[in-house]
Formats: C-alpha cells, structure tokens, sequence
C-alpha cells in the first residue's frame, strides 16, 4: 500500500475513534449528570479530546447530545437484532423477546434519551432536532421487537397492539426507576408481560 494512501487511512481511523470517544463520553455524561450539566467542557474532559476535536465532529452542544444518543440506541438494537438463537418454543420466545426488550430499557441511552425529552418541552431548537431523530428511532425499535418475536408470532392480528403496549408500558415502568433504583432484572411486571403477550398471542391465535 502507498506511503500515502496507508496515512490516509490511519488519520481517518483515528478521527473514527476520536468521534466514537466524544460519543460515548457524551452519553454518560447526559446519562449520569443531566441535560444541564452535560457541557461541552464536561464532555470533552469525560472524552479526554481536544476543543478543536469537539468542534471538528459536532459544531454544537445539542447536535453533540442528539447524535450521541441516537447512535449509542442504533447500535445496540442492530447488535440485538442480529440474534439468532431464539427459542422454537412460542412460549419460550415469548419470554426470551420480553426480556431482550425490557433489558433496553435499563440502558444508559434509555437515560439520557429521557434528559434530552425533558429538556426539548423547553428548548424549540433541540426538539426540532429530536423529532425526526425520534421517529426513525421507533421506527427501529418496532422493527428490532418484530426479529425478537419472530415472524409466527408477528403473523397474529393481535400482534401490533402487543408490540405497542410492552414499549409504552416498558418506558413508564422503567422510568420509576428513577426514583427507586432497583434491579430491574426481578421486576414484577416482566410476568405480567409475559402473561398478556401469551394470552392475545397464543390463547387468541388466527
């Protein structure tokens, strides 16, 4: 490889790693100390990147915050997405796609999406960021919670209305948590979950 077609990759490679850092510093910044905190400053000394760097990637706080977010969720749901190894047992994969599910929900992105909701009520700037960012991003979560049901269950009538409610109720639930930290690995409502899926799944098949 040519002397500088190999230093072109290498510089790219490094500003990939350097965008990657300042992403993940942002979300745990947002995740642990809020949308008021989350500064610029805060984030770069959390990335251990350079101003210039910041600014070369991302030329402000909210497109920083945004981004970051969106893509910590994107990854982790296509990471999802490409399980394989479901249960063939209707009920079993029930059970299985519930607790993939419910997991995302304990996630720092969760978190930090929530902060950045929050703060859109208030900000017209940031909330125009947020909805077309939103959109795409149920628009993959619907389609994630499809692969981890599976086309057969998928297939019944009853399905959408399922899918619909575990999210909506997942996100209510899961934001008590901010208030009574708990592990949300025993929480009562994954059985009531798993109970409903399996009844207008399963008990009401077409």
């Amino acid at each position: 490889m040519p002397p500088a077609i190999e230093g072109k990759r290498a510089t790219q490679e490094r500003s990939r790693s350097s965008k990657r850092r300042i992403l993940d510093a942002a979300v745990t910044v947002l995740a642990e100390e809020g949308y008021a905190k989350a500064t610029t400053v805060r984030i770069q000394r959390q990335a251990n990147a350079s101003r210039g760097g910041l600014l070369h990637h991302f030329p402000s706080r909210d497109a920083l915050l945004v981004a970051a977010v969106h893509h910590l969720a994107v990854e982790r749901f296509r990471d999802l997405g490409a399980r394989t190894d479901w249960p063939a047992d209707p009920r079993e994969r029930i059970a299985a796609a519930i607790d993939t599910l419910w997991a995302t929900y304990a996630q720092p992105y969760f978190w930090a999406s929530i902060e950045l909701w929050i703060a859109g009520r208030a900000h017209e700037e940031l909330r125009t960021a947020l909805v077309p960012q939103e959109h795409a991003m149920g628009a993959l979560v619907r389609s994630c919670t499809d692969g981890f049901f599976g086309p057969q269950l998928c297939a019944n009538s009853s399905y959408p209305m399922v899918r619909e409610i575990l999210n909506t109720s997942m996100r209510g639930v899961a934001l008590t948590y901010a208030l009574e930290p708990r592990d949300p690995r025993t929480d009562p409502h994954i059985a009531d979950w798993q109970t409903l899926a399996c009844r207008l799944l399963l008990d009401n098949r077409v």
